[in-house]
Order: C-alpha cells, then sequence, then structure tokens
C-alpha cells in the first residue's frame, strides 16, 4: 500500500517542470508583446490569417496596422478609457485577433462571450463585468439587443462587426499599445473570460497582461523548434471566445508567424477540404472532434492520411482507443495536454522530443510551473498516489472578479491554484488525470455547472427535486449533461426537458436525457451524493440518443 509522502505538519512536496524555468519572461501590455515578435516582424508581407471559406487574408504588417488603428477608434469615436470593459459576442474570423489586440492595447479589458449564449446569459456576463461596450457579430445582433433588456446594466452601445471594420478601414489616426511599465503588467487585468471555477455559477476569471504572456513563453520553450516554425499551418476550428482557442490562435501560434487558418465554426466538410486546400497540418480539437477523425466516413473521402503532422486535444479527456484510431485514419501524432481557463490555460503538454510519452497522459507540467499532489487528508501524494493537483506558476489568474470567497476557495495563501482535478505523478513525471473532485460537467469542451442547471429545472412548477450529472459517451468523445428528476404525477418529461432545453446555451442542453426518480439520493446532511447518480450503468433516459447532440 503506498503512503503520502508527507503529514499535514510536514514541508509540502512541490514538484518542479523537468524543463525548469523560463529565463526572462515579458512583462508588459500583451499587444506591445505581440508587436515585438522578431518572427512576424521577420515577414510582414505573409499571410498570416486566412478565411477557410472566402480566402480573405490578414498579412502580418496589416495586423499591426489594423491594431493600431482600432486603438485610436476605440479611445476616439466609442470612448473606451483605460480598464474599461468591451464584451466580444462573435464568431471566429480573421479580424478576431485583431480586436483582442486593439483592446489590449488601448488599456482596455476584453470579455470574450460564448456565442452559443442564450439573451439571459449574455446578459449575465455583460453585467457581471460592467461593460461599457458589446461588439456584436452581425448575426448575433438580435441576441445582444435582448440581452440589454433583460435587466439593468451598463453596456451603452452595441457596435456591429462590420462597422466596426469599416471603423478599422477608414480610421485617420493609429496609436501604440499603452505601456504598462515596472510590474503594473503583473497587476493588470487582460481578459475577463468567465468559468465556473470547480462549481456555482460562471464567474469572471481575471486573466493579466502576465498570465498571458508568461504562458505564450512557457509553451515555447517546451516546445522549442517544433512550436517556433512559421511553416507551419494551423486550423482554428476552436472558438477563439474560449481560452483554448484565444491563447492559441490570438497569442501563441500567431506570434510565431505561422499561418492560421480560421474557420467561422465548425464544419468538419470544409475543415477537411481545407486540410487539402490550405496544406494544415496541425490541429488543436477537443475529443467530440478527435471522435469524428476516428470513426467519420468522410475522412476517407477527402483521403486526408499524411496531410496532419500533428493533433493537439484538450478541454477534457480523450480516450486511447480513440487516439488510436484517429492517428490510424489521419497519420497524425495525437497527444493530450492539460489546462483550466484560470491557468490561462496551458499547465501541462507533451514535447515532441519526448519518446516516452503515454498517450493516457497528460504530459509533463509545464516550464515555470509548480505542482502539489494533495490527498483528502491534506497530505501529499506519493508516487502513483491519487490527489488533487495544484498548480503554481506565472499563468495562474489573479481572481475571480468582485468574487472574494470564491477566490479564496480555489486559491491558497501561497499562490496555488486549487484545479478540482484528480491526478497521479508516475515515476518519469508524466501525469495522469483520473477522477474529478470538482462537480462540473465538461459538454463539448466547454465547463458546465450542475447547480446552474438544477436552479434552471427547480424553477419549472413540476419539479420536485433534481440533481444533474455528467455522464461519459464514448461515442461522442464528451460528457452530456442528464438531469434526474422528482416530478409530480402525471408530468411529461419530456415537455420539461424542451422547456429547459430553450432557456440554455446548446452545450447546457439536457442532451444526456431526464431519469425520474422517487427520491434524490443524499447525504445526512442535504448533499447531493452525485457518485450514486454517475454510477447508474442501467437508465434508460427519456430523451437521450446518440444522434441528438451536434457540434
Amino acid at each position: 500500500m503506498s503512503t503520502s509522502s508527507s503529514t499535514p505538519s510536514s514541508p509540502p512536496v512541490i514538484h518542479k517542470s523537468p524543463w525548469g524555468e523560463v529565463p526572462d519572461l515579458f512583462v508588459g501590455n500583451i499587444a506591445q508583446f505581440v508587436r515585438e515578435s522578431p518572427h512576424i516582424n521577420r515577414k510582414l508581407d505573409k499571410k498570416i490569417l486566412i478565411d477557410a471559406k472566402t480566402n480573405q487574408a490578414i498579412r502580418g504588417r496589416q495586423l499591426f496596422n489594423f491594431t493600431a488603428r482600432l486603438s485610436w477608434v476605440l479611445r476616439t469615436k466609442y470612448k473606451i478609457e483605460y480598464d474599461d470593459v468591451v464584451c466580444l459576442f462573435a464568431p471566429n474570423s480573421v479580424w478576431t485577433p485583431i480586436i483582442h489586440h486593439g483592446v489590449l492595447s488601448r488599456g482596455a479589458i476584453l470579455s470574450p462571450a460564448n456565442i452559443a449564449y442564450n439573451p439571459e446569459e449574455l446578459h449575465y456576463q455583460i453585467k457581471t463585468a460592467n461593460a461599457k461596450l458589446a461588439l456584436v457579430g452581425d448575426a448575433h445582433l438580435e441576441t445582444a439587443r435582448k440581452a440589454l433588456k433583460v435587466g439593468p446594466n451598463n453596456c451603452v452601445k452595441i457596435v456591429p462587426i462590420s462597422r466596426l471594420i469599416k471603423d478599422i478601414k477608414f480610421a485617420k489616426g493609429v496609436e501604440n499599445p499603452v505601456p504598462l511599465e515596472g510590474d503594473v503588467a503583473k497587476d493588470k487585468i487582460a481578459y475577463l473570460c468567465f468559468s465556473s471555477g470547480t462549481s456555482g455559477t460562471p464567474k469572471g476569471v481575471m486573466t493579466t497582461h502576465y498570465n498571458m504572456t508568461s504562458n505564450a513563453q512557457q509553451q515555447f520553450y517546451c516546445f522549442n523548434k517544433a512550436l517556433l516554425n512559421g511553416n507551419n499551418v494551423y486550423g482554428a476550428v476552436l472558438p477563439m471566445s474560449h481560452i483554448f482557442g484565444l491563447t492559441k490562435f490570438v497569442y501563441s501560434t500567431l506570434y510565431v508567424a505561422s499561418t492560421i487558418v480560421v474557420f467561422e465554426k465548425f464544419d468538419f466538410p470544409l475543415l477537411l477540404s481545407s486540410i487539402l486546400k490550405y496544406n494544415i497540418n496541425v490541429l488543436h480539437v477537443v475529443p467530440p472532434i478527435l471522435v469524428l477523425f476516428a470513426k467519420s466516413p468522410l475522412v476517407d473521402k477527402y483521403a486526408i492520411k499524411g496531410r496532419l503532422n500533428h493533433i493537439f486535444t484538450g478541454a477534457a479527456p480523450a480516450g486511447k482507443e480513440i487516439i488510436a484510431l484517429a492517428e490510424a485514419r489521419t497519420g497524425a501524432h495525437i497527444s493530450q495536454g492539460y489546462g483550466l481557463t484560470e491557468s490561462s490555460p496551458v499547465t501541462h503538454l507533451y514535447s515532441y522530443d519526448e519518446q516516452a510519452y503515454d498517450q493516457n497522459s497528460i504530459g509533463w507540467l509545464i516550464a515555470s510551473c509548480e505542482a502539489r499532489l494533495v490527498t483528502d487528508e491534506g497530505t501529499d501524494a506519493a508516487v502513483g498516489e491519487r490527489g488533487e493537483l495544484w498548480i503554481r506558476g506565472p499563468n495562474i489568474m489573479k481572481g475571480y472578479l468582485n468574487n472574494p470567497a470564491a477566490t479564496a476557495e480555489t486559491l491558497t495563501s501561497d499562490g496555488f491554484l486549487k484545479t478540482g482535478d484528480v491526478a497521479i505523478r508516475v515515476a518519469d513525471g508524466q501525469y495522469y488525470i483520473v477522477d474529478r473532485k470538482k462537480e462540473l460537467i465538461k459538454s463539448k469542451g466547454h465547463q458546465v455547472a450542475p447547480a446552474e442547471l438544477e436552479a434552471l429545472l427547480l424553477d419549472h412548477p413540476d419539479v420536485v427535486d433534481v440533481a444533474v450529472v455528467g455522464v461519459h459517451v464514448s461515442e461522442l468523445g464528451t460528457e452530456l449533461p442528464r438531469a434526474f428528476l422528482v416530478i409530480r404525477e402525471k408530468t411529461d418529461p419530456l415537455e420539461i426537458k424542451k422547456w429547459f432545453d430553450s432557456k440554455v446555451a446548446r452545450h447546457k442542453r439536457l442532451w444526456g436525457g431526464i431519469v425520474v426518480l422517487d427520491a434524490i439520493p443524499k447525504s445526512p446532511s442535504g448533499k447531493i451524493l452525485r457518485r450514486l447518480l454517475r454510477d447508474r450503468k442501467d437508465d434508460k433516459a427519456i430523451g437521450f440518443t446518440l444522434a441528438e447532440p451536434k457540434l
């Protein structure tokens, strides 16, 4: 039997990264960090952003010029000042990185919102973030206008992205990034992405300029020449409103002047044809997309085998069998990583130089990071023993916006982030996620808090009691929300599902169906025993079919 490597009173066991420390981390405005990229500055005429559908391209010099113009427009036309919050509610486009850089160059804060949000969810983010301005994709204007009418907020204007692009093109002035000298960048908020944390409703994650520039450099340092290669062509299928796609395509791959083929939304046939058309050789995906590469007959139709060199997957675990199938059909090397919104996001990855990588693992701890594995008893886990993964480094968030209680629950006094994920660390330093301490559901790459769904379900007059858990569906490579309900007599569960699904974003819908129970299992103190519900294998969930969920 393994024993813990410490007692609650002994010094903590702190694990270091095998890559050590990144020397001379950049401290300053992240827009300035991009502007000073030696890779882009050597290739100013290179097309670095290309629209997969229209072939519209943005060159390096245009990226810098349009960013400077937008910063001027935000100040002069829209009266955006230092530390004002701008909400971006729009799908991916070649203009997305420019908008990010322009807002941050101005010294303002960007709060990207999921385009799947309904008016109530968008209103919650705009109000909580205290956004002054909303930049909105033209197809999503109706949702945004309704959102501002849901309740009080301080957003004074909605600007369609098409109008913003015209403003940029016809701007009469330019502005350089606001300097963040000394240690200002370590405290200055760049982003307010929203995360459910370890539980509860979504919270604004205060991510600083230093968090973002550090994580980009941490990745560069570990990947070495494999990532610092401007000849790579990336397929940007992940939404840049999510921290995974944001970090990858707005910063790290852009910084090294790789070509980024941008997809407005996920379209698998378009992705496959674009791999051939644009010679895409690197992808970052979530497990449900990996399942398509493993099983969809379209992969054979488009004959992409041998075209992809690498596929990185994250946001949720991917099964080894799915990875093996996808590798066999694409010829790509596939590896998993790990990260959270609260860590900006990457904390673990695989380096091309390592030959002993186990595809079930999340790789090694990233450079300039430290980790602890803490048991339920508060001791440090021994090699191969389970413990909650805690992480400390320059990429760890400042805290949750206006929520000191949640911040105190998540960040320790000595700077460790409690991830809520249970992991083991083996002798060679690889980490494996084996369980989840937190209650979150990871649905299609998004975090979903059961408490949020339960609160809405209890608003239905025929729901007496409720518990929501995630059920893993291996065929789809994702967890799906499933509701266990106690309902009044003669109530139709499908009507409840239809009512609920109309009120939430697509990834929060009850794709896992509904199971009706006589009582929700609870502890003597009244806590829902979710593990008992997750362990139920023979339920015939009402409203669940494998054909329903779509990306």
